[in-house]
């Protein structure tokens, strides 16, 4: 994880002393559960950027991208839109999930609208169908996560740099257990930590047959 941290210190620092907004962005590859999700939630905390999460999983719908227009049924904006206006600033880290469960259907392909999303020669200028207006991606931090990296099309990881994370050795998940997850369960459940206590043994059983 370390060497995680190190990588993405090294990403910002990069765009913070270029002051580019051109170059690839960040994707973070590993199996679930492994803490791709809070790391992106960490960045944009330590860049004061509100987050904003799209899932992609079995998005098969360009228009699940670029938005409906106005002539259909129950036509509404894309999801890039609805995460812009929730986040409710032009600047947010908006965190592209499973970006490897795109799939191309019917209806155009989904890795093409986002390519276009991530283009900055193109993303200042992105046009939503439904709102058929321009609108300005180029200050939004994008950052993806997928679980199986031969799965991304072939123009979709050129604009990525990739973090290759793997899974937190025995010792780590208790230590994430003894730390974070026991203490956040209790609270929410109202129990006295004196009440509840699960021997390091227990943990280590559980820690050895998790996927994570």
């Amino acid at each position: 994880m370390e060497d995680v941290k190190k990588r993405v210190l090294e990403f910002l620092a990069v765009r913070k002393l270029s002051n580019s907004i051109t170059g690839p962005i960040l994707c973070f590859a590993g199996p679930p559960g492994i803490g791709k999700t809070s790391i992106a939630k960490a960045i944009a905390q330590s860049l004061g950027r509100n987050f904003e999460r799209i899932s992609l999983g079995g998005i098969r719908d360009e228009s699940d991208i670029r938005g409906h227009r106005r002539t259909y049924v129950a036509a509404m904006c894309g999801r890039i839109i609805q995460a812009m206006k929730h986040a409710g600033s032009n600047n947010p880290l908006i965190l592209l999930d499973e970006v490897d469960k795109l799939f191309s259907g019917l209806h155009g392909s989904p890795s093409a609208a986002l390519l276009e999303v991530l283009d900055p020669e193109q993303n200042n200028s992105f046009t939503d169908h439904y709102l058929n207006l321009p609108f300005d991606l180029s200050n939004v931090l994008f950052i993806a996560t997928a679980n199986d990296l031969s799965k991304i099309e072939g123009p979709l990881a050129d604009r990525m740099e990739i973090i290759e994370m793997t899974g937190y050795s025995t010792n780590e998940k208790i230590e994430i257990a003894e730390r974070h997850l026991i203490p956040r369960q209790l609270l929410q459940h109202g129990i006295c930590p004196d009440h509840l206590r699960i021997q390091t043994d227990a943990l280590r059983v559980m820690g050895e047959f998790s996927y994570f």
